[in-house]
C-alpha cells in the first residue's frame, strides 16, 4: 500500500514540475515528457498489465490536467505502458544504453499518435516542420531526462516500506 502510495505520489510530482519548473528551460514550447518517461520505464521494470494500467493512468492525469485533447495521452501512454512491458525480462537496473534507446522509441510512437490523431480531427500540419520543432526537441529531452528518470523508478521498486 505504501508503495503504491509512492508511486501516485511519484506521478503527481513529476507532473508538477513538468508542468512548472520545466517550462523555464522549453524550446518552441516543448520540453521533457517526464509522465512518459516515468510509464516507459515504469513498464520496463514491471511488465505489460502495470504498465499499461499506470500508463492509462498518468495519460488520463495529463489530458485532465493539461485541457487538451482529452484521451489522446490517455490513449498514447497506455500503448506505450503495454508494449513496452513485454521487454520486462530484458531490462536490468544497471544497463545504460536500453533506457535511453526506449525512451527515443517511446517519445517518437507519442508523437506519431499525436500526429495521427490532430490529422483525424483535420487540422493543418506541416509533418517536416512539425518534426524538426517538436520531434527533435522532445527526444532531446527526454534523451537528456531519461536515464535519471530509469534510475529513479528502479530505485523505487526495490525500496521497502515499513
Amino acid at each position: 500500500m505504501k508503495k503504491a502510495l509512492a508511486w501516485v505520489g511519484t506521478y503527481i510530482v513529476a507532473y508538477i514540475i513538468q508542468s512548472s519548473c520545466l517550462n523555464l528551460i522549453s524550446l518552441h514550447g516543448n520540453n521533457v515528457n517526464l509522465l512518459l518517461l516515468l510509464t516507459m520505464s515504469f513498464s520496463l521494470t514491471y511488465g505489460a498489465k502495470k504498465g499499461a494500467f499506470v500508463g492509462f493512468c498518468s495519460g488520463l492525469l495529463q489530458d485532465v490536467a493539461s485541457g487538451s485533447f482529452l484521451g489522446v495521452n490517455t490513449i498514447s501512454q497506455t500503448i506505450i505502458g503495454f508494449v513496452f512491458g513485454f521487454m520486462i525480462n530484458k531490462v536490468y537496473e544497471k544497463q545504460f544504453l536500453l533506457p535511453l534507446l526506449a525512451s527515443l522509441v517511446a517519445t517518437t510512437v507519442n508523437y506519431l499518435i499525436w500526429l495521427v490523431m490532430l490529422l483525424l480531427l483535420d487540422y493543418k500540419v506541416d509533418i517536416l516542420m512539425s518534426c524538426v520543432h517538436v520531434l527533435l526537441w522532445q527526444l532531446i529531452y527526454n534523451f537528456i531526462f531519461s536515464y535519471f528518470v530509469h534510475k529513479y523508478v528502479c530505485w523505487l521498486k526495490l525500496k521497502e516500506f515499513r
